[in-house]
C-alpha cells in the first residue's frame, strides 16, 4: 500500500516539525510544509496531497478557511484544520466547508493520527 501523502499549512515551525515528525512515524508521508496560504495554492495541484493539514491563522494574506476556499474551485481534497480559535463564528466557518474536520490545539499525537486516518477514509 502506498503511504498517503499529506501537506502541512502551519506559521509555527515548531508546530509544523512536530506534526510532520509525528505523522511520519505513524506512517504517513509528509511532502511539503507551508506557512502561507499563498504558497500552498500555487503548488497543491502538482503535489495532489490525499490530505491538508491546515491551520486557521497564516502568515501572508490568506487565513486557512480562506485558503480552503479558494482550493475547493479546483478540488476537494481532504482538510484537517487545527487551530487554536474556539470562537463560535470560527467553528460555524469551518462547519460548511466540505470534507473537512478539525482538532483544537494543543493537539494530542493520538487525536491527530486518529483524525488524518478517519479523514482519509471518508
Amino acid at each position: 500500500m502506498m503511504k498517503k501523502k499529506i501537506v502541512i499549512v502551519e506559521d509555527e515551525a515548531i508546530v509544523a516539525m512536530e506534526n510532520k515528525m509525528n505523522l511520519t512515524v505513524a506512517g504517513f508521508d509528509v511532502i511539503a510544509c507551508y506557512s502561507k496560504g499563498e504558497d500552498v495554492l500555487l503548488h497543491v495541484n502538482q503535489m495532489n496531497p490525499d490530505l491538508i493539514l491546515m491551520d486557521i491563522k497564516l502568515k501572508g494574506n490568506y487565513s486557512g478557511i480562506d485558503t480552503v476556499e479558494r482550493m475547493r474551485e479546483k478540488n476537494n481534497i481532504p482538510v484537517l484544520f487545527v487551530t487554536g480559535n474556539s470562537d463560535n463564528t470560527t467553528l460555524q466557518q469551518l462547519k460548511v466547508i466540505s470534507n473537512t474536520s478539525y482538532l483544537l490545539k494543543p493537539v494530542l499525537t493520538n487525536d491527530l493520527i486518529i483524525a488524518v486516518k478517519k479523514l482519509l477514509l471518508s
